[in-house]
């Protein structure tokens, strides 16, 4: 077993059972020399692990290797002890040492010059893109000990906070009230700065949460306590939709717009269901965790992936797996039946070639696909409209065939193509009208011209 003690942020805040401890361990270690509170114990200590931050790469590795080293030399030292500043808890190096070993912490004192609170949330400066907090609650950041890491923490608070913010800044024993704007152009920064905030004044997604459960309260809007799955699972799809344009048309502030629409819809989902005995939102959150996480086994387990192509293969056999498809064909039979046709071509293709179906070359898939349109034109001269149907279903698969073989979002190339032929007639029409003609009264000279400068973009 490892002993993790608590020194505290100052001198002399170790507690007298930590003290204890050291005194009788036969090896201490420090994870730094560099701080207040292991500078005054450097004579009792046996060394530290300041050598292994030139080495590691981020702090992640760096926490990874002070496992594997306490590990190493807990084998020659039973009663090895380890000191970090802070209380013990908080420390990234211990959370990864307790997931590897047995561990028995002396909490020392939290104590920086930060007025107390039993709803803070407490985080390492080196864990913050890990950590979502609430900003209804008050949160503390520490080891700030550079500008960069300043940097990336006031970085990380205005996402909560606005700029004018008046935030605590601890050092230590000593505490001063700056603006957030200003937190990353002071002087100096050590290992036990911190900087305490509370009031946030940005939304997050509790605050969602609480607003939805206002308005289905019993006491809440009629017409939101009326909803079910089924009368509002449309909304779903046209959001989507809308999401979907505003990404293709590059509006940001649409896209934010758009994918808080999704995010309600999909919340309004939980809280239907919370109510009704179905299912939680927190149901939902684990099952897309243990999904990430299952399907990743490149990055969570023990596969291999190279580059983007190979994570998808990874992705893809995970998934099938998952959803207990031992065949190829059970992927293929289990396209949703609700999408769209050419996007539900495009995946069926897809399926099929990854089940050995792709063995046509793009000569092949062209020849089939001017086949199926010598078909088409045939039927059409025949007069037979089930062969003309069945033709331009051949040559639409074809195509979706071709788009796939070649990379190609077949879905997006057909919404691309329309949004073209409508920006083209609308140039079209206007150029008509500006002459004071009408666009079914053209001669074919006529049309051919007012086409062309359409086409060309002469008129827009």
């Amino acid at each position: 077993m490892i002993t993790v003690i608590g020194l505290g942020f100052n001198n002399g805040s170790i507690t007298k059972r930590g003290m204890d401890a050291i005194c009788k361990a036969d090896t201490v270690i420090m994870r730094t020399l560099k701080t207040s509170p292991s500078k005054a114990l450097g004579n009792l200590c046996n060394g530290s692990c300041d050598f292994l931050y030139d080495r590691a790469q981020n702090f992640d590795e760096l926490n990874s290797m002070i496992a594997s080293e306490l590990i190493r030399l807990n084998e020659s030292y039973p009663s090895l002890v380890y000191c970090v500043d802070g209380d013990g808890y908080k420390d990234s190096s211990v959370e990864e040492l307790v997931k590897r070993t047995e561990v028995n912490i002396i909490p020392g004192p939290f104590d920086l010059a930060l007025r107390p609170s039993t709803s803070c949330v407490y985080m390492s400066a080196y864990d913050i893109g890990q950590v979502y907090p609430d900003p209804k609650l008050p949160v503390c950041i520490y080891n700030i000990d550079d500008g960069n890491i300043a940097s990336e923490v006031k970085l990380f608070l205005l996402r909560f906070y606005s700029p004018e913010t008046q935030v605590l800044l601890a050092t230590g024993a000593s505490s001063v009230t700056i603006s957030l704007e200003d937190l990353d152009r002071q002087r100096k920064y050590t290992a036990d700065t911190a900087v305490y905030a509370e009031g946030g004044n940005n939304s997050s997604f509790a605050d969602l949460l609480r607003i939805m459960k206002r308005l289905t309260a019993p006491d809440g809007c009629p017409w939101d306590k009326a909803q079910t799955h089924d009368s509002i699972r449309i909304n779903l799809l046209e959001e989507a939709y809308e999401t979907v344009e505003a990404i293709t048309d590059k509006d940001l502030d649409n896209m934010i717009e758009e994918l808080g629409d999704v995010l309600l819809q999909v919340v309004f989902h939980c809280d239907i269901a919370l109510r009704s005995g179905e299912f939680t939102l927190e149901d939902v959150i684990k099952g897309l965790n243990d999904k990430l996480v299952g399907r990743h086994t490149h990055i969570f387990g023990t596969d291999k992936a190279e580059g983007a192509d190979g994570a998808l293969n990874v992705w893809e056999r995970n998934k099938m797996k998952e959803k207990h498809q031992e065949k190829f064909s059970d992927a293929v039979n289990d396209i949703p039946k609700c999408f769209p046709a050419l996007l539900r071509a495009q995946k069926a293709v897809k399926r099929v070639e990854k089940g050995g179906w792709g063995r046509k070359d793009l000569a092949e898939i062209r020849s089939e696909l001017d086949s199926a349109l010598d078909d088409l034109f045939a039927s059409f001269g025949q007069g037979n409209s089930d062969g003309v149907v069945s033709a331009m279903g051949k040559a639409l698969m074809r195509a979706a065939q071709l788009g796939q073989r070649t990379g190609i979002n077949c879905e997006q190339a057909l919404l691309d193509a329309v949004t073209e032929i409508q920006k083209d007639y609308t140039a079209f029409e206007a150029a008509v009208l500006r002459d004071g003609k009408d666009v079914n009264a053209l001669t074919d000279e006529e049309w051919k011209e007012y086409y062309d400068k359409a086409k060309s973009g002469d008129d827009r």
